[in-house]
């Protein structure tokens, strides 16, 4: 069987703090990482993106992909 599909691969799993300007990544799996402020945090490495924060509006996403054919 031919597939065309693409599968998106995870480069850098980061976020910006807007309240600190911390850039954080995690970079293994359960790899938890907080700003400095504690404000949010960003975790999973390459295998998962887990994003969380006190407000939402706080963060920014950076995390970055590549697309590999199946």
């Amino acid at each position: 069987m031919c597939s065309n599909r693409r599968i998106k691969r995870i480069k850098h799993n980061r976020i910006q703090c807007r309240k600190c300007g911390d850039v954080v990544e995690s970079k293994k799996v359960y790899d938890f990482v907080t700003c400095s402020c504690k404000s949010c945090y960003v975790d999973g490495g390459k295998c998962y993106v887990h994003v969380g924060a006190f407000d939402m509006k706080d963060v920014v996403v950076l995390t970055e992909y590549e697309e590999d054919d199946e």
